[in-house]
């Protein structure tokens, strides 16, 4: 899969922007290592399983901004209805 063929896939989807990442060959355990968090938290955050708390909001808004970052991307439009 190509960057051309991901733009068709839907942007919502799951693993939009795990497959963002492996095309861009960065790994989520180097996200959590620099933001010092869990793999397990990176995952989720990036499959969209997992949404800010207050306990847990920081960290996320942490993940969002590290992902986009890797990616040359705004966090915006990774995650439009989240922006960090």
């Amino acid at each position: 899969m190509n960057v051309n063929q991901l733009t068709k896939i839907n942007k919502d989807g799951a693993r939009y922007i795990s497959a963002l990442l492996l095309i861009h060959g960065i790994r989520q355990d180097e996200i959590a290592d620099k933001v010092g968090v869990s793999r397990p938290l990176v995952s989720q955050v990036v499959t969209r399983k997992r949404g800010g708390t207050k306990k847990h909001g920081p960290k996320i808004r942490l993940v969002r901004q590290a992902v986009a970052e890797a990616l040359g991307m705004p966090v915006e439009e990774l995650w439009p209805d989240k922006a960090a």
